[in-house]
């Protein structure tokens, strides 16, 4: 974490966002690839070069993403986005571990404005826990939350009524199911149709 002008400019972890990165990379790609070259070599250079721009996207976002905060301003910054609140409505700071399904927790802080209504959430996993330290104590303001890592709806329930996570987060399993269903649905319609006109 730097200082600018009696503000604070908070970096993540470039190493550690890069190792993920690789990791990712070399799983979901590997398994992307190899299931793409049994539909041919078109496909599976499609499915390279797509997951290639992903991941190259990915690293340029690792590398320009900032959280920044000055006097007047709380920003967060990332290659394609950029919010900005003032900082004078921060009334409260919300911090937690979401954890996901097959994922390790996410450190998370939540601002949050006199009436206790969400104005900024920062994903901060990529981010040395000691620079969000300063950044939290920078912003002077009562901070609460879990000590422990909790579910996306655990917390919604720890803070009824203040709409910090998605119903999506809350239900994951439930919002999967739906989705598969959909697309095997939309298959079967589509495999249906193509028999009908003789395609098969």
């Amino acid at each position: 974490m730097h200082g600018t002008h009696g503000g604070l400019v908070l970096r993540p972890d470039v190493r550690k966002g890069l190792g993920l990165l690789a990791t990712g990379a070399l799983i979901g790609g590997g398994t992307t690839v190899s299931a793409a070259i049994g539909a041919g070599p078109g496909w599976a250079l499609l499915a390279a070069v797509s997951f290639g721009a992903v991941v190259v996207f990915g690293a340029v976002n690792t590398y320009v993403t900032r959280i920044i905060l000055t006097p007047q301003e709380v920003i967060e910054r990332g290659a394609v986005y950029r919010r900005r609140r003032a900082r004078s409505r921060v009334a409260e700071v919300v911090r937690a571990r979401i954890a996901a399904p097959n994922a390790s927790p996410a450190d998370t802080v939540f601002l949050l404005d006199a009436r206790r209504s969400r104005l900024l959430r920062l994903t901060v996993g990529h981010y040395p826990r000691g620079e969000v330290d300063r950044l939290v104590g920078a912003l002077g303001v009562p901070c609460g939350g879990p000590s422990e890592p909790v579910s996306a709806d655990e917390l919604a329930k720890m803070y009824p009524g203040l709409d910090l996570v998605s119903a999506f987060e809350r239900h994951p399993y439930r919002f999967a199911s739906a989705i598969t269903g959909a697309v095997v649905a939309a298959v079967l319609v589509g495999v249906l149709a193509a028999v009908r006109l003789g395609a098969f």
